[in-house]
């Protein structure tokens, strides 16, 4: 085969691939890409080389488990890096460094990703080019929380008029779920009104499933378990059911676990744990180990869930994940509490209190700090704080429309009224115990209810 002719064939394995990963067919896109770059190779056509090493690197990044693997997608970013960094500043180059970016996230390594989502923006702007980065993202998980979700939002405007429906969806999945990570329901749900119809109107089904899988979680913490539920409907059966990013993988199984159908709860996140192991995303395996940690807990599997817990955090604090940190630190608090380690159930407590710093917006982040804060001053049978702790708790958690938060919150309290055991307080106790059993009831908390209705019972209520 002549020069010419190697060229020819490897710029029809380039279309083929391009217009494979438009039709979502992955693995068709990957076996074409490859085999242009083969060819490319071949010619020494770097350019091109470098430009395969890109498209491969987002297969893998963005690719249904079984077809991702997050180090093959490391891989080849860096190998197109390796060409592109020498030369002069191109787009192509700012799209190299966006795609680190985000491969720095699915690493759960968001401080890393904001380095190079900057480097990225320089690029663009210095080019003149608008193009949306994993900049925002990377803000709010290493604890910039309005810094990072301003980002996204002046993204939204200049990413609809694009008109690129895969680029719509990730921004409006983005804005999304940060909000929903920080646990501010209310505007993740205002967000909701705006992404859907757009990408409803673009009618790629495929974009449809991203959103779904981050509005999956917001219902889930919203106590919408019935929307939630049918949200997964929609996207079942889908190539992305396990999902790329752990809010994808862990929502499913948070959503049976607050059902109380445990033994279902479990299946979905080994299975999912097990898939990201495989395709090394760090971001999935800490999102699946939270979520199956705090199942473990409530089954009184301590030492298990101690072990994934620690996973969890591991993950967090060698990638300066915060937020997420945040979600970790109250579980783990709670957990040595039961297991009657009070001193290092309070360093947990101090160190979510540390993370949030007082210039700064945390939303409905420190409603579990609280919550836990009030336990273990409850179990030190320091009953004014634990008060003033549960009542914090309680009111950011109604602020922020977290109404299974707010019963398990609810809950706590009316325990502590019964330990504190005065006269008034087994009053107050029996308040807050059918408060708790009202909520639980709306949003299908099998096991809450039946956890408040055994209490109750033994009260002699």
């Amino acid at each position: 085969m002549t020069q010419e002719e190697l060229k020819n064939r490897a710029e029809v394995l380039t279309k083929l691939a391009g217009t494979d990963w438009l039709c979502g067919d992955f693995s068709a896109s990957l076996k074409h890409f490859q085999e242009a770059l083969e060819l490319y190779q071949k010619l020494g056509d770097l350019d091109n080389v470098a430009t395969v090493h890109l498209w491969l690197g987002r297969i893998f990044c963005m690719s249904y488990p079984g077809l991702a693997d997050e180090a093959k997608a490391m891989k080849h970013a860096q190998a197109a890096l390796t060409i592109l960094e020498p030369g002069p500043d191109t787009p192509q180059k700012g799209l190299t460094y966006q795609l680190l970016a985000a491969l720095h996230l699915y690493q759960d390594k968001p401080a890393t990703s904001v380095l190079w989502a900057e480097k990225a923006i320089g690029i663009f702007e210095k080019l003149g080019i608008f193009m949306g980065t994993s900049l925002g993202t990377a803000r709010a998980w290493a604890g910039e929380l309005d810094r990072g979700i301003e980002y996204q939002e002046n993204n939204w405007e200049p990413t609809v008029r694009g008109g690129n429906a895969i680029a719509i969806a990730i921004c409006g999945l983005s804005i999304i779920l940060s909000h929903t990570l920080a646990r501010n329901i209310p505007v993740a749900l205002k967000w909701e009104k705006i992404v859907v119809p757009e990408i409803t109107r673009l009618a790629m089904p495929g974009a449809v499933t991203y959103v779904n899988w981050a509005l999956m979680l917001t219902c889930v913490l919203s106590g919408k378990t019935h929307k939630a539920t049918e949200t997964f409907h929609m996207v079942e059966g889908s190539e992305t059911a396990i999902g790329g990013t752990w809010q994808e993988s862990a929502s499913l199984g948070l959503l049976h676990f607050r059902l109380g159908e445990w033994d279902k709860a479990n299946e979905v996140l080994q299975a999912a744990l097990s898939a990201h192991e495989g395709s090394h995303n760090h971001a999935a395996i800490n999102g699946c180990s939270f979520a199956l940690g705090s199942l473990n807990l409530e089954q009184g599997n301590y030492l298990k869930a101690e072990e994934l817990l620690l996973r969890s955090l591991e993950i967090c604090q060698n990638g300066g994940n915060v937020i997420f940190e945040l979600w970790v630190l109250p579980v783990l608090a709670e957990l040595y509490l039961k297991m009657g380690q009070l001193d290092k159930a309070a360093e947990y407590v101090d160190r979510g209190f540390e993370l949030m710093k007082p210039d700064q917006n945390w939303y409905g982040l420190p409603a579990p700090i609280y919550l836990a804060k009030g336990m273990l001053a409850a179990a030190r049978k320091d009953w004014g704080t634990a008060a003033e702790s549960f009542d914090k708790s309680i009111q950011i958690n109604r602020q922020y429309q977290l109404p299974w938060d707010e019963a398990r919150t609810l809950y706590e309290r009316g325990l502590m009224y019964l330990a504190r055991g005065r006269k008034a307080d087994r009053e107050k106790a029996h308040e807050d115990m059918d408060e708790a059993l009202a909520i639980f009831q709306k949003v299908g908390a099998r096991k809450d209810v039946e956890k408040v209705l055994r209490k109750k019972e033994m009260l002699g209520a």
